[in-house]
């Protein structure tokens, strides 16, 4: 045993031994965590690719995804998760919270979960290291979409009246002129990027252009400056002569969404009917809440017509157009309060001969109308399509005598009184009548197809509740009570009667008066236009 103890030779060989796990363990740990590293990532890029192709094709994610990773080339069994979800590019979200399962699909994460070969760690009985990614794409399909009204009808009278108010000069458009607006759109990121010529602005993407504060003649130089006809361009430029300074700030009505940072975008993605961009425009830019119009005789069958028109403000800042992402925001139309007084001058009544002239007091109270992107499908540029949820604002119209002072606070409900129609000094007749559509509309469901969203086609949707015409349904409903004497009621006779049937016949010019007003704020009683102004299917891209 001494000798065995001091003896030296072959010592090497315990010394081996017992270094040779630590040396298995290092070469181990080198190359197969090396190789790990190096079949993580190759799985990464699979992941990747199965993401975009899935993101491409979200109805499909999980077959999709199977299938790309069946042509991946990779040896192990590997299993494959692929989930639809929405994806936030929201820098105040951590990374790792941006992917919602729950939310409206955009995206689509796909988690591969595989094994990587060992070839020191297989003495240690460690064959395979998992290995697991996850990939995330996305794709970002747009769709642009407006609601309110086009004119049904044009009163050159009134529309110049209206516009004259907002721009604060003598507007003095022909028929014509607005035939022409009515019928030109106009393409808002070729207006955005005119006005900064314009405006001589120094911004670079479209946001900093929304954010700038311009002129309202600077802004309808940029229209002229992008639209096609040659009357609705004269049109503009003369509008813009007579529309002086003022600054306007149209971040409030145009929201670009994913395209703000952007300094040109796809021409045609998004299109703006020329006069209802004028008529926004312009109550945007005036701060005029309140236009009081007199009409004198101008319209047929009515000796005297006076029209005040109160503009609101859109709820909560909705903007007027929007370019967004699945499910977001809400488009809100202003609210308007229209009030008519007209006259009517030589009408004979029964047992009172012809008087010299009958009151017809006609309100109208529009609410916000509301319309908001619900899909967007890109699945084949034959089936592609955008889906709208809308629903019309609820709508009060009156014949009675209201307090005009509160025309303009939309905070207070209006009060209605009965009119005092007929006032002569034997026999005077006050009448009453109230067109209410409710509170609360259901959401209509409409679809643009893809070749609906290229004509710019444009939907109506109704109030649930039927309406045969403001005017005319309150002339049918009206209740007359005439009073002798100024105190004295008395059952409805012949005076009665004979009024009503001199009523009726007016019904439709009222109404065709208030279409032309209410249209050319956007609005009309009862029903409301939609149209989706550009659509466009993105590419699938990766993120987080």
């Amino acid at each position: 045993m001494r000798r065995l103890r001091l003896g030296r030779r072959g010592g090497i060989g315990p010394i081996f031994a017992c270094g040779l796990p630590m040396l298995i363990g290092s070469a181990a740990l080198a190359v197969d965590l090396g190789a790990a590293q190096l079949e993580s990532r190759r799985l990464q890029g699979i992941a990747d690719a199965a993401a975009l192709a899935a993101a491409g094709n979200p109805a499909r994610a999980q077959a999709t995804a199977e299938a790309v990773v069946a042509e991946s080339g990779w040896t192990g069994s590997v299993t494959t998760e692929a989930t639809r979800g929405r994806y936030r590019r929201d820098a105040a979200i951590p990374v790792a919270d941006r992917f919602d399962a729950t939310g409206a699909v955009n995206a689509v994460r796909v988690r591969l979960e595989g094994g990587a070969p060992t070839y020191f760690a297989r003495i240690f009985g460690a064959r395979h290291v998992a290995v697991a990614r996850t990939g995330t794409a996305m794709r970002s399909d747009y769709a642009a979409f407006s609601i309110g009204s086009r004119l049904a009808a044009v009163d050159g009278g009134l529309l110049n009246g209206l516009l004259g108010a907002l721009t604060g000069s003598s507007v003095s458009l022909s028929v014509m002129d607005y035939n022409a607006l009515i019928g030109t759109d106009i393409d808002l990121l070729a207006f955005l990027g005119a006005l900064r010529t314009t405006a001589s602005l120094g911004a670079v993407s479209y946001d900093d252009v929304l954010a700038a504060q311009v002129t309202r003649s600077q802004l309808l130089d940029a229209m002229a400056a992008v639209v096609g006809d040659a009357t609705a361009r004269n049109a503009l430029a003369g509008l813009a002569d007579a529309a002086g300074g003022g600054t306007v700030a149209l971040a409030p009505l145009f929201d670009l969404g994913p395209i703000g940072d952007l300094d040109r975008g796809e021409a045609g993605l998004v299109r703006v009917n020329a006069m209802a961009m004028l008529s926004t425009l312009l109550q945007h830019g005036s701060g005029v809440r309140q236009v009081d119009l007199d009409l004198g005789a101008t319209v047929p069958g009515l000796a005297r017509t006076r029209v005040r028109v109160a503009i609101g403000e859109r709820p909560q800042g909705s903007p007027w157009i929007s370019i967004t992402e699945l499910g977001t925001p809400i488009l809100r139309t202003a609210q308007a309060r229209i009030y008519v007084e007209a006259k009517l001058g030589g009408i004979a009544l029964g047992g009172l001969g012809t008087i010299a002239g009958i009151e017809l007091p006609l309100f109208v109270e529009l609410a916000s109308a509301e319309a908001r992107l619900t899909d967007i499908s890109c699945a084949t540029r034959a089936t592609r399509s955008v889906s709208i949820e809308a629903r019309t604002g609820p709508g009060k119209a009156a014949i009675a005598r209201i307090d005009t002072g509160k025309l303009d606070d939309f905070s207070t409900p209006m009060t209605f009184a009965k009119a005092r129609l007929v006032d002569t000094l034997l026999v005077d007749i006050d009448g009453k009548s109230v067109v209410d559509l409710g509170s609360v509309e259901p959401w209509q469901q409409l679809r643009f197809s893809g070749t609906e969203v290229d004509a710019a086609s444009v939907r109506t949707i109704s109030s649930s509740h039927a309406l045969e015409g403001v005017a005319v349904s309150l002339l049918r409903t009206i209740e007359l009570t005439p009073v002798v004497g100024g105190f004295l009621p008395l059952p409805v006779g012949p005076i009665v009667n004979a009024l009503g049937a001199a009523l009726i016949p007016l019904g439709p010019a009222l109404d065709s008066l208030v279409n032309v007003a209410t249209g050319a704020i956007g609005l009309r009683y009862g029903q409301a236009d939609v149209r989706v102004t550009g659509m466009r299917c993105g590419r699938p891209v990766l993120v987080a």
